[in-house]
């Protein structure tokens, strides 16, 4: 599984829109929209760390995609 898929999953899981997100972690709505669809490949830590936080993920499991991606 691929970051952009943990992060949609996750927030389709709270029933959040994309702007809910938004408005929990700090990260723009474009930008969310960009690392779900994969364009955004390498969103940077403060990015992933603010994401992972506001849909209440664990950090190793969102680092456990990026590894896994590029080992």
């Amino acid at each position: 599984m691929k970051l952009g898929e943990l992060i949609a999953i996750a927030r389709e899981v709270r029933g959040w829109t994309l702007r809910d997100l938004e408005k929990a972690s700090g990260v723009s709505n474009p930008l969310i929209s960009q690392i779900e669809t994969g364009k955004v490949k390498d969103p940077g830590f403060g990015t992933i760390v603010r994401l992972t936080r506001a849909l209440g993920l664990s950090l190793d499991r969102a680092a456990e995609t990026v590894i896994r991606r590029n080992p």
